[in-house]
């Protein structure tokens, strides 16, 4: 029935419990998506503009920077389904994958993160049989490919990235789910190839669009403006910071235009001149200085031919590029959570420490979401397809998890570290405390037998009888730590032995 009838509501059956009805809505005919509104930014289009905001863009190109290098930074770690030993073989194997590749991990990583400009990244997964250094050549006389492990299991040679700007459209099936993707290289015909030969990552899922959401939809206005301005900027470098008005006898703009060719050409190389006048090695303007004659046919002081820059204003104040410029840098750092970057680099960004460091953990907090999207594509995607291949068993398969790196503020942790122990909560001896201490502020671990000696002394009664009066035991333990990391760190070649200063004598009246 069409829509815009009204009708009975669909009655539930049981044929319906494991049908699909509905679709996506994604805008798609024929495998093309045309999901956006702006047709710039639709398909390939949408690739080039995002690569030229990316090269050509500082402020873009700076978020990006910080982003992926802080995404780059991330420990991946295999974690497995459980303690049993043949969960923990399988995720070393699993690991055995991530160093057996003819490109590094990292590299692998890094490719993937161009999902977060241009809104995906589309990678074929590229498989081998591990069988070590000297495998020897296959069917076609080709050599295959080696590897650091001779299990004879089947691993990864690699997982190329597929530029988007060669993605000509996609494959759905009947409920709008993604089937492949058409690549079209700049050497060579059509590729086809199939979803379940790929890895698709996208920052952002909606309507199951294969393209994704680019994380710098949302600066493409504000960049669309800071390039105008800028060059609107440089021009009026150009052109003195003024614009360029040229008066000329009325009698040669009547002349050329009842076509006497003379006067036609002389008017052009007028026009020539207002257009092309800027500061350049070739600077300068040759014009008659030919004057109009008065009523009683002497020549007056008002030139035929005259020349001037103009300052436009607007009432009290002319327009100024640098507020403008400022406010939409801003507004596309603000579109991605970055613009903690422009704290400090103007009057009107500064803030306070804390304003700082809440922005920068809504940053953190978003990179652990992309990380997160990514981990999911690898443990649904990936990993079920290598222990389907190798006939593994599925309840051993371990999991990617991304260890992002916590930001600590060692100031306001020693606060709380102080406050606590003025309250009265004992914190030492712990040694997980102390271990966790020492882990976020990058101390090196303790020397052998330390231990051993601190729990002795510590042991201790606060003060003890003797012929000079109380002795404080605490003291002495402090002095013997500072002594013991004192020779390790000098020993490790931490620290270096101070020279003994030598006094000098103090001059009188000084």
């Amino acid at each position: 029935m069409d829509g815009g009838f009204s009708g009975p509501p669909p009655e539930m059956s049981s044929d319906l419990t494991f049908t699909t009805l509905g679709s996506y809505g994604l805008r798609q005919y024929g495998g093309w998506v045309r999901e956006e509104f702006a047709q710039q930014l639709v398909g390939r289009q949408a690739a080039r503009v995002y690569r030229e905001m990316l090269d050509n863009c500082a402020t873009v190109s700076s978020v990006n920077f910080a982003i992926t290098q802080t995404m780059r930074q991330v420990e991946w770690r295999v974690e497995p389904s459980d303690d049993s030993p043949e969960c923990a073989a399988s995720a070393e194997w699993v690991e055995s994958l991530m160093d057996d590749m003819s490109h590094t991990w990292n590299d692998f990583i890094s490719e993937s993160l161009s999902m977060l400009p241009f809104g995906y990244s589309f990678h074929e997964i590229v498989y081998k049989r591990r069988l070590g250094h000297n495998p020897g050549n296959g069917e076609d006389g080709k050599p295959l490919p080696k590897s650091k492990f001779d299990d004879g299991k089947i691993g990864l040679r690699k997982l190329p990235i597929r530029g988007q700007e060669t993605i000509l459209k996609w494959f759905f099936d009947e409920d709008g789910g993604v089937q492949g993707v058409t690549q079209q290289p700049w050497v060579g015909p059509l590729l086809d190839i199939p979803i379940d030969k790929g890895l698709l990552f996208r920052p952002r899922v909606h309507k199951n669009n294969p393209e994704g959401y680019s994380i710098l939809r949302g600066s493409y206005r504000p960049w669309w403006f800071l390039k105008r301005l800028e060059e609107q900027e440089a021009i009026m470098f150009e052109r003195f910071s003024g614009f360029p008005v040229m008066t000329v006898p009325n009698s040669l703009i009547q002349a050329a235009a009842a076509g006497d060719a003379n006067s036609a050409a002389a008017l052009e190389q007028y026009k020539k001149i207002v257009r092309n006048i800027r500061i350049d090695e070739q600077m300068g303007l040759l014009i008659p200085s030919d004057t109009y004659v008065d009523a009683d046919g002497k020549p007056s002081a008002v030139p035929m031919y005259d020349f001037k820059l103009v300052s436009p204003s607007q009432g009290r104040a002319a327009a100024s590029a640098d507020t403008s410029i400022e406010r939409y840098k801003l507004d596309i750092m603000t579109s991605v959570l970055a613009d903690f970057l422009s704290l400090g680099h103007s009057s009107s960004s500064r803030g306070t420490q804390t304003v700082g460091e809440a922005k920068i953990d809504l940053f953190f907090k978003a990179i652990e979401g992309w990380l997160e999207s990514n981990a999911d594509v690898l443990n649904n995607h990936l990993l079920p397809r290598l222990w389907d291949l190798n006939g593994f068993d599925f309840n051993t398969m371990p999991r990617f998890v991304p260890d992002m790196p916590q930001r600590v503020d060692l100031d306001g942790l020693s606060n709380f570290v102080l406050r606590l122990s003025q309250a009265g909560m004992p914190l030492f001896p712990d040694e997980p405390t102390q271990e966790y201490l020492r882990e976020v502020a990058g101390l090196p671990d303790p020397m052998e037998g330390f231990g051993m000696e601190a729990d002795a002394l510590s042991q201790t009664t606060d003060t003890d009888a003797t012929a000079d009066g109380p002795v404080d035991a605490n003291a002495d333990l402090q002095k013997h730590i500072a002594g013991a990391l004192a020779k390790r760190f000098i020993r490790k070649g931490w620290l270096t032995p101070a020279k003994p200063v030598k006094k000098r004598r103090r001059k009188r009246g000084s």
